[in-house]
């Protein structure tokens, strides 16, 4: 099985807005190669 952890920068969107957001979807990648992996992506719960 594969992982993928998904990063921001913190002054955009960081570890404390999804603590409080508790979800939150990743969009801009401007990378196609990482914008399909994020495609073939499943939730890790």
């Amino acid at each position: 099985m594969n992982y993928w952890l998904m990063k921001s920068e913190p002054s955009v969107y960081g570890i404390a807005d999804l603590e409080q957001d508790k979800q939150t979807i990743w969009d801009g990648v401007r990378n196609y190669q990482a914008r399909n992996f994020c495609a073939r992506c499943s939730l890790a719960i």
